[in-house]
């Protein structure tokens, strides 16, 4: 059995947790119908909660927040102590903030967006990785179509870092960073009925037209599943550890 550790980088509204549950209780229901034998544990990052050793499960999740990388709180730089070293044990992955936060920890950089990323928006498949089960198959998929919900993103990836898909608006949408981290920016694991509310509470911000626009796509296709199947094949695949370069040092 393989269990994926969730790092909680936020905290639900409480009004709506009776209906929609914490950041963390979105994973299960998403991976699950890929591969019903994974276990879960839970540390609450964002409440200063981290585990004991990096290797005390078989592979980390980073789960979305409100927060900014760049606002380096106590429990963000703990994070990115615990991902560095984490990365040369276990398979790394990154789900929006979770994706911001592992490239600014290791190199990145992280800046508001000109205006915010809503709504249902078609990533283009830039990359078939290898270790995708159907990698080889024709034909493959060559678009995601997922949830956005960010104002901040990558303006600069992290070192050792492939795009795997982009959008006109977020060229650095889904991305591995070195051989074992892989992050998206969208939302697999968000719902409609979860969104549209949060889009609500952020119609000010984001501005009319691109509220309109966000709520107006959610009865369109989404292909969630796809990207749990990458999010699991990829940790199925048992990636390398990421290993620091050997240096050289003087020859006597």
């Amino acid at each position: 059995m393989t269990t994926i550790g969730i790092l909680e980088c936020g905290r639900n509204k409480p009004e709506w947790i009776a209906k929609h549950g914490g950041f963390a209780d979105w994973f299960p229901p998403l991976l699950h119908p890929v591969d019903p034998d994974l276990a879960f544990r839970v540390w609450r990052v964002v409440d200063g909660e981290l585990p004991d050793a990096p290797d005390a499960c078989d592979a980390w999740l980073l789960t979305g927040s409100p927060a900014s990388t760049y606002q380096n709180a106590p429990w963000q730089d703990a994070l990115s102590r615990f991902v560095i070293a984490a990365r040369e044990h276990r398979p790394l992955v990154g789900i929006c903030y979770g994706h911001q936060h592992l490239h600014a920890a290791l190199g990145g950089q992280v800046a508001k967006a000109p205006y915010w990323g809503a709504g249902i928006t078609r990533y283009t498949i830039d990359r078939q990785p290898a270790w995708l089960q159907h990698a080889g198959e024709e034909p493959a998929p060559d678009v995601f179509s997922l949830i956005a919900l960010h104002q901040d993103q990558v303006t600069v990836p992290a070192p050792g870092t492939q795009v795997l898909a982009s959008s006109p608006d977020c060229p650095l949408a889904v991305t591995m960073i070195g051989p074992n981290i892989l992050t998206f920016q969208p939302h697999p694991e968000m719902t409609p009925a979860q969104v549209t509310e949060i889009y609500d509470l952020h119609r000010q911000d984001m501005g009319e037209d691109i509220w309109r626009r966000a709520q107006a796509s959610l009865d369109g296709p989404r292909n969630q599943q796809l990207a749990a199947r990458w999010i699991v094949d990829f940790i199925r695949s048992d990636p390398a550890p990421f290993r620091q370069p050997q240096s050289s040092g003087d020859q006597a």
